[in-house]
């Protein structure tokens, strides 16, 4: 019987090292030298899905091997100095419920976060404007979806072909996309868009994703990406071109892609 246990007994370590071992080796390799991403969610509120897009999208980026990312769901590390050690932020959720509105201060550490080099991306619902924000917030993102001011922001979801309008580094490889998501147009504007990809809707292409220049920083944003609580429905952002395409913005604003510092 003790011999018995003693053959269990090992059976069960050379089990668990199997077990452990690639699992090491996956952490290794998403734990060493990649670029620092911190993705700022906002729970699961608003019948919106944050928090599962962003696990998903933590383990989209992840697997990369090239990025190493925190999710915080408080804004308040916008306004510390741990915020220097990140190559880039992506804002996930919009932040339109009291607790979790950007202070002014918040704002103003996330600007000259992006202004002095860093990357910036945005994902379906951040860029919806606030009353109180300071003007660069508008400038970062260059298109807002907004009830007050001129004109009134429309939403509508429904079935849309994604068209890739340039060639960028952000769209390479990809091709024209059919998408179920939510449309937002007749955006407020800061400046032009360069759009990247398009939506055309009442005869008009209206831009759904696009990059820009702030400061020193590069910034992609995209309007792309609604996951309701209410509706059964497939995640957008789990579809393989719109994934696609956000890693890429990823890579393209970290300076990942093509090689390139992201100052330039």
């Amino acid at each position: 019987m003790a011999q018995y246990r003693t053959v269990s007994r090992l059976f069960l370590l050379v089990g668990l090292v199997v077990v452990l071992i690639p699992h090491a080796h996956i952490t290794a390799q998403i734990a060493n030298g990649g670029k620092k991403i911190l993705i700022l969610s906002g729970g699961q509120r608003n019948h919106h899905a944050y928090r599962d897009q962003t696990h998903y999208l933590q383990r989209l980026l992840e697997q990369t091997g090239k990025f190493e990312v925190t999710i915080v769901e408080d804004a308040a590390i916008l306004a510390t100095d741990a915020l220097n050690k990140y190559d880039a932020i992506i804002a996930m959720a919009d932040r339109r419920d009291p607790e979790h509105r950007l202070t002014r201060q918040q704002q103003e550490a996330l600007l000259k976060f992006v202004r002095n080099g860093k990357g910036f991306v945005s994902i379906h619902g951040f860029c919806c404007a606030q009353r109180d924000w300071v003007q660069g917030m508008r400038e970062l993102l260059g298109g807002v979806l907004a009830h007050f001011g001129k004109p009134d922001t429309r939403v509508r979801w429904g079935d849309y072909v994604v068209h890739i309008a340039k060639e960028h580094p952000v769209v390479r490889g990809l091709t024209d996309f059919k998408l179920r998501d939510e449309l937002y147009y007749y955006l407020q504007t800061t400046g032009d868009l360069d759009a990247v990809a398009t939506v055309e809707y009442e005869g008009k292409h209206w831009p759904v994703a696009w990059v820009r220049k702030y400061g020193n920083g590069r910034v992609f944003v995209t309007t792309l990406g609604h996951k309701s609580l209410r509706r059964q429905q497939e995640d957008p952002l789990q579809h393989p071109s719109l994934s696609r395409m956000i890693v890429q913005a990823v890579e393209w604003v970290t300076g990942e892609r093509d090689g390139e510092p992201a100052g330039r």
